[in-house]
């Protein structure tokens, strides 16, 4: 945080920056730069950094799923096409364009649409596949972006490379599908793996978080049955959401002690196992 942005390049035209833990990717082509997401409030940094690469404009700007912290700087990336006289190609699965269109979004509409839940468009010579994920997870419209020829793949929020999950799983809407979705990822032929956050990953980030959710699944499980409601009732509250905040805060404090041997020494361990757990609580005590 005390540099302005980190920028590596991770493929013969493709480019890793992060500026403020968020973190994207660009590819520069002969006549433009295709950009992944905008990130909110970090487009003149992101702007330094193409820069620092290339004079060609934005020509092509993707959504990989609705949430405005990864789309929020969008109007920013428009106008600097209208700049640099062209016209911002806006790429988005339909799922995607079918969600801003519910939540009445205002930031700008895509105008070139992927109809299948597998798809894939040109920019210049680079192929990029489009892989809606079967299952809901993170969002309803959460994808995997894979750059075929550069063997990068894009995925904001399925994972945080070199860290634990942050917010319950970067803000998951549930964990259901989250070993599902892995799997789909690890399919894809690529060699670098980007996650909106954190570092640069790998295949063995995906091992390494299939082994924290199941041994989080597998803890919570555990000292749930050991914590049941009926040991929280109390008269004096005479309220079960008092009941069940009481048990979730025991199951939390236990399960976090419980992992600390293997992760307590990973970055933010203590901050974020409580939003973990939490979901994790909601999974087992409904599946």
């Amino acid at each position: 945080i005390e540099q302005p942005y980190i920028l590596q390049k991770i493929g013969e035209r493709t480019y890793f920056v992060q500026r403020y833990f968020y973190a994207t990717i660009f590819y520069v082509g002969d006549n433009g730069v295709l950009l992944f997401d905008a990130p909110e409030g970090r487009g003149e940094y992101l702007l330094r950094a193409i820069r620092e690469v290339t004079p060609l404009p934005v020509t092509a700007l993707i959504y990989s799923h609705y949430h405005v912290d990864h789309m929020g700087d969008s109007h920013f990336w428009v106008a600097q096409a209208q700049k640099a006289g062209v016209a911002l190609r806006i790429i988005a699965g339909k799922a995607t364009v079918d969600k801003m269109h519910d939540m009445y979004s205002q930031l700008p509409k895509a105008n070139e649409i992927l109809s299948k839940n597998d798809d894939w468009f040109n920019f210049e010579k680079l192929i990029v596949e489009y892989h809606r994920f079967r299952k809901p997870a993170h969002t309803d419209d959460h994808s995997v972006w894979l750059l075929k020829e550069q063997k990068v793949a894009y995925s904001p929020d399925l994972l945080n490379p070199d860290q634990l999950p942050v917010m319950g799983f970067s803000a998951s809407d549930t964990l259901v599908y989250h070993d599902e979705k892995l799997r789909q990822v690890e399919a894809l032929d690529w060699d670098y793996f980007i996650g909106g956050h954190g570092n640069i990953g790998s295949r063995e980030d995906f091992q390494f978080q299939r082994r924290f959710f199941n041994d989080l699944r597998e803890a919570t499980s555990t000292v749930r049955k050991e914590e049941p409601f009926w040991k929280y009732i109390n008269k004096s509250t005479n309220n079960h959401a008092d009941f069940v905040r009481a048990q979730r805060d025991v199951i939390i404090k236990r399960v976090t002690e419980i992992l600390r041997p293997e992760y307590g020494h990973m970055y933010g361990y203590d901050a974020s196992m409580p939003a973990n757990i939490e979901l994790a609580i909601r999974l087992v005590g409904s599946y």
